[in-house]
């Protein structure tokens, strides 16, 4: 899952609209829009600004790993 649909899942789920997030971040809300839309990139700190008010962190796991989390449905 990439970092745009993760935040829109979220958001969804706690029941909130772009332009909130944008308002908690301190960005417009077009902005947010764009990014969310994949229109726009996301950079470190504006990563680090959505995690922060979403209070979420990125993790980075190995593939290996990964599949033994959410268990391998390949066998």
């Amino acid at each position: 899952m990439n970092f745009s649909k993760a935040v829109k899942k979220l958001l969804k789920e706690r029941d909130l609209t772009a332009s909130d997030l944008a308002r908690m971040i301190g960005y417009t809300p077009q902005y947010i829009h764009d990014l969310l839309a994949g229109n726009r990139r996301w950079n470190e700190t504006t990563i680090n600004k959505t995690c922060e008010a979403l209070g979420i962190e990125i993790l980075i796991v190995p593939k290996e790993k990964k599949m033994e989390l959410v268990g391998d449905k390949s066998c």
